[in-house]
Formats: structure tokens, C-alpha cells, sequence
């Protein structure tokens, strides 16, 4: 399985819509970071959301080991709880895995304030960069 994502575009692997806080979905890209605003599109059918902010993995926090990007200003962090210390360094392993593989957690919003659609599992958005004034 090829786990290098195309430059420029986000693949949705898991969404959950979390009633007060919006949709928190696993991105995989390969990009420096997604900004805040950014907006991502699916090409198929035209649907938009906007990247709220990043969501940061607390496990991996206390780990010292979350990756962070200077371009993502906006974020919070979602912390699990464990039993054990053997099930936290389980859990920090599997999040390191993703990681490794370009997988982290968004929040994103619809533009449309009435769409009530998330974007499905295994799609490829594009993401719409903003113009660069100037350039």
C-alpha cells in the first residue's frame, strides 16, 4: 500500500461528528502543516469544509512526542485516559505509527452552515490555498 499522499491534497480517514466541538476527522497529507481557514474541497461533488484548527494528540504531548507545525497557530488537545502504563505506551506507539505515515487529527466545519454532510472515509480533498498577496 503507497502511504505518500499526492502534494496538495488531504485524505479523510476517520470522522466523528462530536456534538458542541464539530467534526473531528484524521487527515492524512503530506504537507508542512495545514493552517487555520484553510479550506479543503471535495472535487466530486463540490462539497467545502474549512480546517478549524489541529487537534493535538495529549498522549503523545505528554510523550514529548507530538509532531507540530509553526504554521498550525490554532489547536487543542484531546487526552485519553489509561488503565495501565503498558496501554499508554501501546497508545503511543499506534499514534507515533500514524504519525509516521502523515495521519493527524483536525477539526474542520462545514462553509455551508446548513450542510449537514461529513466527508466520507477514504476521500481525497483538495486543499484551496489562499492567494499569496503580492507574489
Amino acid at each position: 500500500m503507497n502511504n505518500q499522499m499526492k502534494s496538495g491534497f488531504v485524505k479523510i480517514i476517520e470522522c466523528f461528528n462530536i456534538p458542541g466541538i464539530g467534526l473531528l476527522t484524521e487527515l492524512q497529507h503530506n504537507e508542512n502543516g495545514i493552517p487555520p481557514d484553510t479550506e479543503i474541497v471535495d472535487l466530486k461533488t463540490e462539497t467545502k469544509w474549512i480546517i478549524a484548527k489541529r487537534v493535538l494528540s495529549g498522549t503523545l504531548l505528554i510523550a514529548d512526542s507530538e509532531i507540530m507545525f509553526d504554521c498550525e497557530i490554532k489547536s487543542k488537545h484531546i487526552s485519553n485516559s489509561f488503565k495501565t502504563q503498558k496501554d499508554r505506551e501501546i497508545a503511543v506507539e499506534k499514534e507515533l505509527e500514524r504519525r509516521k505515515h502523515g495521519i493527524y487529527w483536525y477539526l474542520i466545519k462545514p462553509i455551508d452552515k446548513k450542510q449537514k454532510v461529513k466527508p466520507e472515509i477514504g476521500t481525497e480533498l483538495k486543499i484551496k490555498t489562499t492567494p499569496q498577496h503580492g507574489v
